[in-house]
């Protein structure tokens, strides 16, 4: 289920843009210093520098929003310093479009400060404009036309947070209404099963029982060709009833499909992709079946919810053939921070996992994603 290439990250290509966008805007700069202009204040050097930290700064707060909000704020706070000195360096010339890079920090300030941050952002980039802009009444255009596009930048990406952030949280809703309606249906299945089995055992076995004892009496009574076909009635009705008795068995030991129970988990989910493998001839009883389920559960609800640019879950299932233990694994190519602590989900995972006589692991994976690995013994 799901698919092997990896998911588009439209935010990822937004950053590129972005970045691409303010590497032309300086260009021209630069290639004026190059060719002797005094463009900016100070020496040549001075600006290109200045600036190439901006870009650097902007790219680190980025990378950095989700995983580190903390360390997000220092490049961002750096970014932001940069990007109006670069504005102020280049005051008196004609090229005034570089402020253009306020506007994209102002944007960025709503993921890494409150709204009222924003704002005094937007007033603090607004002053810089004004400084760096020669003349009374371009003063007060660019200033009006600043705070106008700023202001709306800032709404947008506020809006566009707040979208993304319920659509996790719709996501993870229909996650767990996946699993609790998997497990509910399985749950239906068998209880239907036994209902039916306690019928079969209850009305046919022991009707069955009843006819095979008068099969058994009139077998001693009759005489002749009588006497032969009541025998065979009686072998009939018999085996009949071994394989009444048979049925009621095997609809009692039946055990529910534990893919079509993570497929049902999974369904509609379009990102992260979920890659899903299950090993041949798996089978599990309600318990081990309604502790996979929850695992896959609580590892998409935690790729969805924590997992810094993850694109892709890949959950397996497979036999171990050392310990014949059934062994759920489910990575994710995000970012996990190093220190992985446990919240209520995960630790009730591990509890649920020893409650069946076995155990699990939450670590960070090799490339940097996060592992959730359950084994539990193949009952």
């Amino acid at each position: 289920m799901g698919s092997g290439a990896r998911a588009f990250d439209p935010g990822l290509v937004l950053v590129g843009l972005i970045t691409l966008l303010f590497v032309a805007l300086g260009v021209p700069v630069v290639v004026q210093e190059v060719q002797g202009t005094d463009v900016a204040f100070g020496p040549p050097w001075l600006w290109p520098i200045v600036y190439a930290g901006f870009i650097a700064a902007y790219l680190a707060t980025s990378a950095l929003t989700e995983s580190s909000r903390r360390r997000a704020l220092l490049a961002w706070f750096i970014a932001q310093a940069l990007a109006a000195i670069a504005s102020v360096l280049l005051i008196h010339t004609g090229m005034g479009f570089v402020k253009i890079v306020l506007i994209f920090s102002a944007a960025l300030s709503v993921y890494v400060i409150p709204r009222s941050g924003t704002a005094l952002v937007i007033l603090a980039n607004t002053a810089a404009v004004v400084v760096s802009t020669p003349g009374v009444a371009e003063k007060g255009v660019n200033a009006a036309f600043y705070i106008v596009v700023q202001a709306v930048t800032a709404l947008t990406v506020s809006t566009w947070i707040s979208q993304e952030r319920s659509q996790r949280q719709l996501a993870e809703a229909h996650v767990q209404l996946a699993a609790a309606s998997a497990l509910l249906d399985q749950s239906a299945r068998a209880e239907e099963r036994l209902r039916i089995s306690r019928d079969l055992h209850d009305v046919a076995g022991h009707r069955l029982t009843a006819l095979a004892l008068e099969l058994e009496i009139a077998s001693h009574q009759a005489d002749g060709d009588a006497a032969e076909h009541v025998r065979r009635a009686r072998s009939i009705a018999k085996d009949l009833l071994a394989e009444v008795r048979d049925s009621v068995s095997q609809l009692r030991d039946e055990r529910g499909s534990l893919r079509d129970a993570l497929e049902h988990v999974i369904t509609d989910i379009s990102r992260p992709a979920v890659e899903l493998s299950v090993d041949p001839g798996i089978s599990a009883d309600a318990g081990v079946r309604t502790a996979m389920v929850r695992a896959a559960q609580e590892a998409l609800t935690n790729t969805i919810r924590h997992a810094h640019g993850a694109t892709t879950l890949r959950i397996t299932v497979r036999r171990d053939p050392e310990s014949d233990a059934l062994v759920l694994s489910a990575s994710d190519d995000g970012a996990a921070g190093r220190d992985v602590t446990p919240g209520n989900g995960l630790r009730g995972l591990r509890e649920r996992a020893e409650h069946l006589g076995g155990s699990a692991e939450f670590t960070r994976g090799p490339d940097g994603g996060f592992v959730v690995r359950m084994a539990v013994p193949a009952r």
